[in-house]
C-alpha cells in the first residue's frame, strides 16, 4: 500500500514538473514571436528551445526554476539569426536579439585594427609638484 501511495506521488511530481515546463516554453515562445513582430523580423521554426535550467530566488523571496530559451529569427529571410530570453517562474527577466543590420558595406574596412587599447603597467609617475 505504501508503495502505491509512493509511485503515485512520484508520478504526479513528474507531471506537474512536466505541465510546468511546458506552459514556460510557451509563455517563451508567446514573448519571442512578440519581439519578433514588434521588430519587423520573421521569427523562424515556431519553437523555443530549452538551453538552460536552474533555480533563483526571486524578488518574493521563493525559490523559482529558472530558465534560459534560444529562438532563431531571419532579418532578410535567407538568413538565421539567434535570440535569447530568460524566465523566472513565468516572469520574463531579459530578451536579447542582435540589432538588424544598418547599410551593406559599400567598400570593404580598411585593413589594420579598427580599434586600439592603451593600457598602462607598473607603478605611476607623480606629477609635477607631487612627489615633492
Amino acid at each position: 500500500m505504501l508503495s502505491a501511495i509512493f509511485a503515485l506521488a512520484l508520478f504526479g511530481a513528474i507531471a506537474l514538473g512536466w505541465a510546468s515546463a511546458r506552459r514556460a516554453a510557451e509563455i517563451a515562445a508567446h514573448y519571442g514571436q512578440n519581439a519578433c513582430a514588434e521588430s519587423g523580423v520573421q521569427w523562424l521554426d515556431h519553437t523555443v528551445v530549452l538551453e538552460r535550467m536552474g533555480l533563483k530566488r526571486a524578488p518574493d523571496g521563493w525559490i523559482r526554476p529558472l530558465r534560459r530559451y534560444r529562438f532563431e529569427f531571419s532579418t532578410q529571410g535567407h538568413d538565421r539569426q539567434r535570440g535569447h530570453l530568460e524566465l523566472l517562474g513565468a516572469e520574463l527577466q531579459w530578451l536579447r536579439m542582435p540589432p538588424p543590420p544598418t547599410q551593406p558595406l559599400e567598400s570593404p574596412p580598411p585593413p589594420g585594427p579598427q580599434w586600439q587599447v592603451s593600457l598602462r603597467l607598473g607603478g605611476s609617475t607623480p606629477a609635477k609638484g607631487e612627489g615633492d
